[in-house]
């Protein structure tokens, strides 16, 4: 009888423990937080390989400028580039700036910039065609 009583009272202290821990534990105003579902696509495939963009792909762009680098801030989304304008001087923009009156740098990625001449968007890229320059180590 005293091992039945015994269970019995360590099932009860359980149940206070629990309850206790319950009170003092938050839920959160709103409970669980569940993410958003993702918005339906009725009847469209949906290719995570090769998505389909909304809008045509940038044009190469067109201009006398030279793309000589980047510097990608993927924590603000912005970024830099090292430009070299028409008239051969290298100069240093960031996203938002005016290169040249009427285009200014949009984006800025890996090998290539963004830029919108006008409200059309042009893409300029790193010239890659020739091999890179080697160092002279010492």
């Amino acid at each position: 009888m005293r091992v039945g009583e015994a269970l019995g009272w360590a099932l009860v202290g359980l149940v206070l423990a629990r309850a206790v821990w319950l009170a003092i534990t938050p839920a959160g105003p709103l409970g669980a937080w569940q993410a958003p579902a993702p918005p339906a696509l009725a009847g469209v495939a949906v290719d995570p390989f090769f998505p389909q963009a909304d809008t045509p792909a940038d044009a190469v762009s067109g201009l006398d400028l030279v793309l000589v680098g980047t510097r990608v801030d993927a924590a603000s989304g912005r970024g830099s580039a090292i430009i070299a304008t028409p008239d051969g001087q290298q100069q240093g923009f960031a996203s938002g700036d005016e290169i040249m009156p009427g285009v200014r740098l949009v984006a800025v990625a890996f090998d290539s910039v963004t830029l919108d001449r006008g409200g059309a968007r042009e893409t300029l890229y790193i010239d890659q065609s020739g091999p890179a320059p080697t160092g002279t180590g010492k």
